[in-house]
């Protein structure tokens, strides 16, 4: 009778679980080229749902895109393949029943680089283009203030620094859009950024320039505000002429922040003197400005815990700053029951985690999804001598951490999984509400482990099964798998999802060969 029971309240709850997602596919496609990868998925007030799918040719070069116009059955009404020659496009949004395409384009017979927006109705895909800003060597001057020919054009962007050339970040609400330039600039820190409304009126530019040296400042995050496009500009300055973390002992580096507009420009600069905060990210929204990131208590690489601080978004001033350490329980779900390991990494610190998004609610609460990521390199020797190296990527464990309004860590869980390859391997998060939702590819063998915990294994592409796992507002979790391998003509891209927090939903691209397969998860 027992058993009976417990079996009753596990399928409740798996059912329960089950009735959270909805999940909505499309009708099989077939491409021309064997593998995409989703840019874009955006959704129209009438229901439909637009998908943008870059595909390559070889040796990596991008060849155009998939643009799929679907009902909110993901019924397929217009397709295009939009081919594109020297041209990215950078950002994508919709407005009154119109796709609106924010590209970069460089147009190397005639020395210019131009940035356009393509637009078109949704039922015809058929696009008309504008230019909204146009460097050539006889206007560059005017628009950057500095000289950057020839090579800005004969070197194919040898000026941009980092991948942050055109770079163009929308605001939370699509009302604002701004368009980042980094350059390479040895003595100085320079980017120059064009701010636009959604009617492709530009509202402001600035040109931005640091007294440092290129080299000794890292671009970490940048956010546009929705109601006038101030943007927030945040960046690692490191000191003393050295690109160190630690210098004789103590913290190399500051975190600087810039707040630009029309009127003018404000910043603040901060840093702790005994932690080793390894990155920060920005998140913003109507009311609060915070940023928040991992931090070591002896070195930068190794952590021990989150921080913030928090700020006011019109004084920049802080208002408090927190650094929580990573609790028993994460420690435990990480490490099981092995006291002495766990000892040794909270002294110690945990290496190999990678941020994987940071997403500030509506209740001001601020949830940190991260991964456990590294790559080993393998060097073998054949029958006849010759030497061969593999590089190897390794997707483990999911870590996940929430923060309340002050600052203070609510729970902090690792979910261990173990995965290598980029085919199938890693997830995609969704925020929702009090919950956080992680969609994976595994195997049905859903490994035990000591101290009452489980990990979720690979398994191949051909054979994932697309599981969902949710930690709830306690910091509980619970897992149900979603698509079954054997039901399934494709396999779904999860280390390649496009969220959607206002809607509740997230959505995959399932392949396999030509065969494509757009799927909506819906958090009911």
């Amino acid at each position: 009778m027992k058993k009976l029971l417990t079996i009753t309240l596990l399928f409740l709850v798996t059912m329960s679980f089950a009735q959270d997602i909805s999940i909505t596919k499309s009708d099989i496609f077939k491409d021309k080229k064997k593998h995409s990868f989703l840019s874009f998925s955006l959704e129209a007030d009438n229901g439909g749902i637009v998908t943008i799918r870059s595909y390559y040719a070889g040796f990596g070069r991008l060849k155009g895109y998939y643009i799929q116009y679907f009902d909110n059955n993901l019924k397929l009404i217009k397709e295009l393949n939009y081919e594109v020659k020297n041209k990215t496009i950078r950002n994508a949004f919709l407005k009154d029943n119109q796709l609106h395409l924010i590209e970069v384009e460089t147009l190397k017979k005639e020395d210019k680089i131009a940035i356009n927006v393509a637009s078109s109705d949704l039922n015809t895909l058929s696009f008309s283009n504008k230019t909204l800003l146009d460097f050539s060597e006889d206007n560059v001057k005017k628009y950057f203030g500095v000289m950057i020919f020839p090579f800005f054009f004969d070197n194919g962007f040898s000026q941009a620094d980092g991948n942050h050339m055109g770079e163009v970040i929308m605001s939370a609400n699509k009302k604002f859009f701004a368009i980042n330039f980094d350059f390479k600039n040895k003595e100085k820190e320079t980017h120059k950024v064009f701010v636009f409304n959604d009617n492709f009126e530009q509202v402001y530019d600035k040109l931005i320039v640091k007294d440092i040296k290129d080299k000794l400042f890292v671009y970490k995050s940048f956010q546009v505000d929705g109601e006038d496009g101030t943007i927030y500009f945040l960046g690692k300055a490191y000191e003393g002429g050295k690109r160190k973390s630690k210098k004789k002992g103590k913290v190399n580096y500051h975190y600087e922040l810039n707040k630009i507009n029309a009127e003018g420009e404000q910043s603040i600069s901060f840093k702790s003197e005994d932690k080793y905060i390894e990155s920060l990210y920005l998140v913003k929204n109507s009311e609060r400005l915070a940023c928040v990131g991992f931090f070591g208590n002896k070195e930068e690489y190794k952590l021990n815990g989150v921080c913030i601080y928090d700020l006011d978004p019109k004084t920049l001033q802080t208002n408090f700053n927190k650094f929580n350490d990573f609790s028993n329980e994460f420690l435990t779900d990480k490490y099981g029951n092995r006291e002495g390991k766990k000892k040794r990494k909270k002294a110690k610190g945990i290496n190999n985690i990678d941020f994987k998004g940071v997403y500030l609610m509506a209740n001001n609460d601020i949830v940190i999804n991260a991964e456990e990521f590294f790559i080993t390199t393998h060097t073998s020797m054949g029958a006849n001598g010759s030497m061969s190296t593999r590089t190897v990527y390794h997707y483990n464990d999911i870590m996940a951490m929430r923060l309340d309004a002050q600052g203070n860590l609510k729970w902090a869980r690792n979910i261990n999984k173990a995965q290598v390859g980029t085919v199938n391997s890693s997830y995609t998060s969704l925020p929702v509400n009090e919950s956080t939702y992680f969609f994976i590819n595994c195997s049905d063998n859903v490994k035990k482990l000591s101290a009452d915990r489980i990990s979720f294994k690979q398994t191949s592409s051909k054979r994932s099964n697309l599981y969902a796992i949710s930690i709830d507002g306690d910091g509980n979790f619970d897992y149900k798998k979603l698509i079954d391998d054997k039901e399934s003509k494709v396999y779904y891209k999860v280390n390649n999802g496009v969220i959607n927090i206002n809607n509740q939903s997230l959505f995959l691209l399932g392949e396999r060969k030509k065969n494509g397969r757009i799927i909506k998860l819906q958090v009911n």
